[in-house]
């Protein structure tokens, strides 16, 4: 096992549902990855600036894959994005409005500079959204928004995501990536981006190949990049689709700290 690359996703994988992890533990283990010259990066479906204020005081991570692979950040040097353009951010805000099989609770944009989401839905601003979207702007219309837009998050309560993130795709072929990203919410960013191709982008940054790369990860968001490092973990808390994708499971869930538990067992 030649491992020079760990990659996790965040919610439901390294982080436990109260968005905690062991920080003296893993700041030890980050250590001794940085002796044995073992890259760590954090691969989320998440704003830059969230991931930053997770991380940014408690653990010293440098590498970040965030908007589910539109932007792949390293020391601070913008490796690799992929934004959605304004055209396509028009049409899908009708689509999703307009279309009786869609209309979401809730729609945020991630951008360059901030996350938006439109006032008139500020009654669904709820504890779990405001957290995810630290840097979150309310604006009359999310349509006029000027930034540089990587990600368009939608919110349905109770609904399958699934199905609903695969009728989008066929809507737009090939122009859109939509994915369950957990919490009820289904992530859309430029077609062709996963977090798979921000694993491929860090390895040709870092000088390194699929068979070098560990990942971790539960939910579909995770599934592109899953399929692309050799060492695959789908989280035993994972769901069922993801298990089958993986090369390994992990023995304990995200609440056990499954990530921080097969690191030990690899620095072994």
């Amino acid at each position: 096992m030649t491992i020079k690359l760990i990659a996790t996703d965040v919610d439901g994988t390294f982080l436990d549902d109260q968005h905690q992890y062991e920080i003296d533990r893993f700041n030890e283990q980050l250590q001794e990855l940085k002796r044995r010259k073992i890259h760590f990066a954090i691969a989320s479906g998440n704003h830059y600036s969230h991931l930053q204020m997770i991380f940014g005081e408690k653990s010293p991570i440098t590498t970040f894959i965030a908007e589910n692979g539109a932007l792949t950040m390293d020391r601070g040097q913008v490796i690799a994005e992929s934004r959605l353009t304004p055209e396509i951010i028009q049409q899908l805000l009708r689509q999703l409005k307009d279309d009786p099989k869609l209309q979401p609770d809730s729609i945020h944009l991630s951008g360059q500079k901030a996350s938006y989401m439109n006032q008139a839905e500020a009654a669904t601003l709820t504890p779990q959204i405001k957290y995810f979207y630290n840097n979150l702007k309310l604006v009359p219309d999310i349509g006029t928004v000027d930034d540089h837009i990587y990600k368009l998050n939608a919110i349905w309560d109770n609904k399958p995501l699934k199905p609903i993130a695969d009728y989008l795709n066929a809507k737009f072929p090939g122009v859109i990536h939509a994915t369950a990203s957990g919490f009820a919410s289904i992530d859309i960013i430029a077609g062709g981006v996963n977090k798979g191709i921000g694993l491929q982008q860090l390895e040709k940054h870092l000088n390194l190949t699929a068979a070098n790369i560990a990942a971790f990860g539960d939910n579909y968001n995770d599934l592109e990049m899953l399929k692309r490092a050799k060492y695959s973990y789908a989280m035993c808390n994972a769901v069922p689709a993801i298990q089958q994708h993986a090369a390994f499971v992990t023995r304990l869930d995200n609440n056990h700290y499954g990530v921080l538990d097969t690191i030990d067992q690899i620095l072994k």
